[in-house]
């Protein structure tokens, strides 16, 4: 039996992933200068450009319910996966359960690209005096989430 150094093992990955085997002597083409595939970052310059993106996005109410959101960024796909289990996780945190029409209903007032004062008026029937730090937070997370996405600090 054979035995795999760490370093034999990590040069079969790479010969089977990128096509390239030094044994044969073929070489897969390389990418022309200037084409659009990104250069993969490292996690702790990915680490870097998520603190600096959240350091970025404002704090104060004003200043946040100002902020210019992509709408074009945050696509049903985005909604799903990251922003309606939020607000789902956060319903339960401030009413003790599971409540999927007030779910539903906020995320398709973002959807409708609601003013997050609207969202704050709405919800606060129901959140009381918990509504406005629950919508302040969701609109930092919207804002974190469409600008991750643009830099590709998200898929």
């Amino acid at each position: 039996p054979q035995v795999w150094s760490r370093r034999s093992l990590e040069a079969v990955v790479s010969t089977q992933s990128t096509g390239n085997n030094p044994l044969s002597g073929k070489q897969q083409p390389k990418a022309p200068e200037g084409s659009p595939e990104k250069p993969a970052i490292s996690a702790e310059d990915k680490r870097k450009s998520i603190k600096q993106l959240i350091d970025k996005i404002p704090t104060q109410k004003e200043e946040l319910f100002e902020y210019p959101l992509d709408w074009s960024v945050l696509d049903k796909d985005l909604m799903e996966r990251r922003v309606k289990s939020w607000i789902n996780k956060k319903i339960v945190e401030y009413i003790g359960e599971e409540e999927p029409s007030l779910c539903g209903f906020i995320c398709s007032k973002i959807l409708a690209k609601a003013a997050p004062q609207n969202i704050l008026q709405d919800v606060a029937i129901v959140l009381e005096e918990e509504a406005e730090v629950f919508v302040v937070k969701m609109w930092r997370l919207l804002i974190y989430e469409t600008e991750a996405k643009k830099l590709g600090l998200v898929k």
